[in-house]
């Protein structure tokens, strides 16, 4: 009797101990998995349980069964915080009865290990209940391990109930084992531990499929990352490429201060400005926006700068209108079109025509006033044969025009009100008396004063030319 208790103790103890030091590894490999913490405890305790139960027996000695209950209750408590873990569920209001009714229980069964054992064994009752629903929740929710831990549980069931039909008489011990539970927590172990192999295993290879995933989703922001770089360069150089076939702020050109300012929405923009000075003398002013912005706008841009030079001899203004217009629907560009303001200036005589863009304004240096001179059209490529009208006036030394895109007069502030026209005729009659760059700059800044952090949602231009001398 005596070696096969003693054996029996040596493997119990040794079998739980090892499981103890395997799980607390795991748990500390990966800390946030409590399941393995509470396991560890659970096997911890059984050990010890097991192995004062056993003392008890070899030896006889009272001191060993009052060191058995000391650690009986815990035993338990520590496997259904384990449940609760891996079933995700939040530690009911039962639990807590249930372990300070193990606890109090069993600090009497210290004092009285015989007597006041049937006390503990009702809140293990009690345990065993809700050990029971919990396993019947994992079946029916189909939870991770609920069936293997059912197993477990079964193996327990049956050796516990081979010790009470035991001690009842009923049956006799097989092969001299008189405790047969530690049999039943072998089954246990055995199933839980091969769950959380498999738990430890699975969320082992989630957290590499992380990883490799996190892996590939910086590689592949790495890759929009240098395709936006690429994207953004191409779109600079569209720019740079774009402003050198634009014309800059001039001191003097032929008679007359100009200034040409252009402030992009995007990288390409897409309003237009030109000039071209033909061989009597006769200075051409272009500005123009085509619907939009960004790169269909910038298309347009090139279309138009290239049909301006191809017709620079052309003198009559609604003919030139008239040619881009056929050009562009040829070239079948959709809802692409192009508002244009051409003006011709020679000998103090000034005269253009409009297609569809925004009033411009005259400043009188004689009389101090601001003329605001609208031309009504269709941009270009809109309709066939469209009747454009002219505009005809004389100007004198000291006299400043200022062309201007729609981009500025429709900025929008932060209470979404537009700049719009008064406010820029108030603002041009202030400062006309300045030279073409410092008008240019005076607008641009009221633009940003008036937008403020709010963004800018169109190409702004301006085209200003102050006559010097007829």
């Amino acid at each position: 009797m005596l070696n096969i208790d003693l054996y029996q103790q040596v493997f119990f103890t040794t079998f739980a101990v090892a499981f103890t030091m395997l799980h607390f590894v795991l748990y500390m490999h990966n800390r946030h998995i409590k399941s393995n913490l509470y396991f560890a405890l659970f096997t911890l305790l059984f050990a010890a349980n097991i192995f004062f139960d056993f003392q008890a027996t070899i030896e006889n000695e009272f001191f060993y069964l009052q060191l058995h209950r000391v650690v009986m209750p815990y035993n338990p408590i520590f496997m259904l915080l384990f449940i609760y873990s891996i079933f995700e569920l939040v530690i009911p209001k039962q639990f807590w009865i249930i372990t300070i009714g193990l606890i109090v229980t069993g600090v009497l069964a210290v004092f009285e290990p015989v007597a006041n054992l049937k006390f503990v064994i009702i809140f293990q009752i009690g345990l065993a209940i809700e050990v029971f629903r919990l396993m019947v929740f994992g079946i029916t929710k189909q939870k991770d391990g609920a069936k293997v831990l059912s197993f477990g549980f079964f193996l327990l069931f049956v050796f516990s109930t081979y010790d009470v039909f035991m001690d009842m008489g009923l049956i006799n011990a097989y092969y001299g084992i008189y405790n047969g539970y530690p049999f039943g927590f072998i089954g246990l172990i055995f199933s839980t531990s091969a769950y959380l192999a498999a738990d430890f295993s699975r969320k082992n290879k989630q957290i590499i499929l992380k990883e490799q995933q996190a892996k590939q989703h910086e590689l592949e922001l790495r890759i929009l990352e240098l395709e936006d770089t690429r994207k953004s360069k191409e779109l600079q150089d569209a720019r740079d490429l774009q402003l050198s076939m634009l014309p800059n702020c001039m001191t003097e050109l032929g008679g007359y201060e100009t200034c040409f300012e252009m402030k992009p929405a995007a990288e390409v923009g897409g309003d237009y400005y030109d000039y071209h000075i033909s061989e009597d003398g006769t200075l051409t002013l272009a500005i123009g926006d085509a619907t939009g912005h960004g790169m269909k706008a910038g298309i347009m841009v090139s279309i138009m700068k290239s049909m301006f030079i191809a017709h620079e001899k052309q003198k009559d203004i609604t003919t030139f209108f008239e040619e881009s217009t056929h050009t562009i629907k040829k070239m079948g560009l959709g809802n692409l079109y192009m508002a244009l303001m051409i003006f011709k200036i020679k000998d103090g005589r000034l005269y253009g025509s409009s297609a569809g863009m925004p009033p411009f304004f005259i400043y009188r240096a004689d009389t101090k006033s601001v003329e605001e001179v609208t031309v009504k059209g269709m941009p270009l490529g809109a309709f066939e044969s469209f009747p454009y009208k002219t505009f005809e006036t004389n100007l004198n030394p000291g006299d400043t025009l200022l062309f201007l895109s729609d981009g500025l007069i429709e900025l929008f502030n932060e209470q979404n009100e537009t700049l719009d026209i008064p406010r820029i005729k108030d603002a041009f009659a202030g400062i006309a008396d300045a030279s073409p760059n410092e008008i240019a700059q005076n607008l641009l800044r009221i633009g940003d004063e008036w937008r403020k952090d709010r963004k800018q949602d169109d190409d702004i231009t301006l085209v200003i030319l102050k006559v010097m001398k007829i």
